[in-house]
């Protein structure tokens, strides 16, 4: 079913992606943020290809993950929403990676991603999903960033040498609620003039400088010939922008945006400006070791593939709600996404709100004026696009994931169930 590495097992690379939950990249240092957030992260940068242009798919944490691991639309998979599991037939970059021979091991700390949920652990030899202690003092609803470095440390250590490794390491402290971490106070307040932007702002960015201190470690001890490392975040933050606190039921920019970039063995560092979205994280992973994609894989790979200046991405949200209901599965069938927009050349649609949105990006990058009466040939145009990829890309109803009661605090804890 998966492709065969054919290559001796010690000339593979190591592959590590490490990722961080709810990241704004407007609020990284290399992509021209003025507070300290992300100093380790931004000496990464200059050894990486930074893409400037990276999208998820829909801002939530279980189905962009899912799309990563999978490059397939969260449609595709049935997977729209948190608390919804991948189906079993569906390959996973991680079970490419340990049929090629790989030691595959995994350090998470959300909860939409415990095993049990996601179904993400298949193809992982480890996959640490054992929260033990209580965040916020209330409920096991996230791990912090020192606890996955120190997991992650341990899992490095104890690897088997002898193989190629496929590691993935994420991490969730800039997630709400924000906190603030003693010595991480990077944000004064007073460059913030909005009164409640500022008082999340410098939460939220001390969250930020707070768990790019804990990848430090991670990255000082990975193995230091022939690794690549990609990072990435699954989706964005709004802070306030457009009256909404939050992710998952908006999608304009702040919640779209995410870091990405690659470093390693033959990696240019620099910029691209490539139209690149979660889906291309996949197709890229696996190419970084020479394996090919799995048949049904519907991004690229980034390092490779020849990606139009004019490349459409459609994007969708279908809310943050959980299947927690009886018949809520079959009731959910047949109900489309809250939210449709496509992003193409500098133009970007959004479709299913109180209005018809337009908005030129390059010109207006905070989506503060709405152009669509200005254009109604474009918005035509653009909304036939959205409906040629919603015929194109068929829904199906993924595998409704058993929560407990504990699982239901937790992920309403993180905003999750309406």
């Amino acid at each position: 079913m998966f492709p065969i590495l054919i290559a001796a097992v010690f000339s593979a690379p190591n592959v590590i992606l490490i990722s961080v939950d709810t990241l704004r990249a407007d609020h990284l240092g290399f992509y021209g943020y003025s507070s300290p957030t992300s100093p380790n992260l931004d000496r990464l940068a200059t050894r990486s290809l930074v893409f400037d242009d990276a999208i998820c798919e829909v801002p939530l944490t279980g189905p962009s993950f899912c799309s990563m691991m999978t490059s397939r639309y969260p449609r595709a998979t049935g997977v729209t929403r948190n608390g919804v599991r991948l189906p079993e037939d569906v390959p996973t970059v991680a079970e490419i990676y340990s049929a090629a021979g790989y030691e595959t091991i995994c350090v998470t700390s959300n909860w939409t991603l415990k095993a049990k949920l996601s179904g993400l652990d298949r193809g992982f030899d480890e996959y640490d999903d054992r929260f033990r202690e209580k965040r916020w003092g209330i409920l096991k609803s996230e791990r912090a960033a020192d606890e996955v470095t120190r997991i992650a440390l341990h899992l490095l250590e104890a690897r088997d040498p002898e193989r190629p490794l496929f590691a993935w390491f994420h991490y969730s402290d800039p997630h709400a609620p924000y906190e603030m971490h003693r010595g991480f106070e990077v944000t004064d307040p007073k460059d913030v003039p909005d009164g409640r932007v500022g008082r999340v702002t410098v939460r939220y960015d001390s969250e930020i400088a707070y768990t790019d201190s804990s990848i430090a470690e991670v990255l000082a001890a990975l193995p230091s010939q022939n690794t690549y490392v990609v990072f990435v975040g699954d989706h964005g933050e709004s802070l306030w922008e457009h009256d909404y606190l939050g992710h998952g039921r908006r999608i304009y920019q702040p919640g779209l945006r995410i870091p990405f970039m690659i470093s390693g063995p033959g990696i240019q560092p620099g910029r691209s400006e490539a139209r690149v979205r979660g889906l291309d994280v996949g197709p890229t992973l696996l190419g970084l070791a020479g394996l090919d994609a799995a048949p049904g894989m519907q991004g690229v790979d980034v390092l490779s593939a020849d990606i139009p200046a004019t490349r459409a991405r459609v994007i969708e949200t279908y809310g943050g709600a959980v299947l927690n209901v009886p018949g809520a599965k079959e009731l959910m069938t047949n109900m489309g996404p809250q939210l449709q927009g496509i992003l193409i050349d500098d133009w970007k649609l959004v479709l299913g709100g109180k209005r018809t949105e337009l908005f030129r990006l390059d010109e207006d990058p905070d989506e503060l004026e709405n152009l669509a009466h200005l254009h109604p040939e474009l918005v035509t145009k653009l909304t036939q696009g959205i409906q040629r990829w919603s015929d194109a890309v068929a829904n199906r109803m993924s595998d409704e994931a058993e929560l407990s009661e504990e699982d239901l605090e937790a992920l309403e804890s993180l905003g999750y169930i309406e």
